[in-house]
């Protein structure tokens, strides 16, 4: 176990009385690239927002050194308007604003690491348009750029990979793996098989039937 472990010890959540998730325990060690699977319904979202911290365990603890540099992209977040008065580089650059403070201007390296993102991600064709105008795998794409952009130790994605066609998605989890060992990344996909030759770890949530806290 590193500094930089993170993990979910034993724990127990749920909505109302239901439970959710139950003594659920995993670690994902620093530089890992892991993924969370299950079926529709499975509490995969509910589990990685366990592990951000954003939701409180019924029972069991959650393992997060303090200080970490942190992105998280949630699911619908490419659900950009089409009107967003954004172009898809100035979106990508805004997200060294994170690591700034208020008065700190972009800086001719925030320019060099976002045209190398562009290209990381296979964007050159786009990175001139509106945010808004793109499809939603190249807004995946964009909102995933943007979030490196802040030099995060740890990366989480909620289904990152929506509005990608297999041989998009086999490219994308490429490129995040040759982002490893200097950034753990998390994922939440449905696509197992295609996911596996390029992971270190599977997390995979069963559904559970409903059921009552005593």
């Amino acid at each position: 176990m590193t500094v930089s472990t993170i993990g979910l010890n034993n724990v127990t959540f749920g909505y109302l009385k239901n439970i959710v998730i139950e003594n659920l325990s995993f670690t994902i060690e620093q530089g890992q690239f892991a993924a969370i699977t299950g079926e529709n319904g499975a509490a995969k979202t509910t589990a990685m927002r366990l592990l951000l911290g954003l939701l409180k365990p019924w029972k069991g603890s959650r393992l997060w050194p303090k200080n970490l540099n942190t992105s998280y992209v949630p699911q619908q977040i490419a659900s950009i308007e089409q009107d967003f008065p954004s172009t898809v580089f100035e979106f990508i650059v805004s997200g060294s604003w994170k690591s700034k403070k208020w008065y700190e201007r972009v800086s001719k390296a925030d320019i060099e690491k976002a045209e190398a993102l562009v290209n990381k991600f296979d964007l050159q064709n786009v990175v001139h348009l509106p945010i808004g105008k793109l499809s939603g795998g190249q807004k995946q794409k964009a909102c995933v750029a943007r979030a490196f952009m802040s030099n995060p130790e740890i990366l989480l994605l909620d289904e990152p990979t929506a509005g990608m066609d297999e041989k998009m998605r086999n490219i994308f989890y490429e490129t995040l793996k040759s982002m490893c060992p200097k950034v753990t990344i998390v994922i939440i996909t449905h696509h197992i098989n295609e996911v596996k030759p390029y992971i270190d770890q599977i997390i995979h949530l069963e559904r559970r039937q409903e059921s009552c806290l005593n």
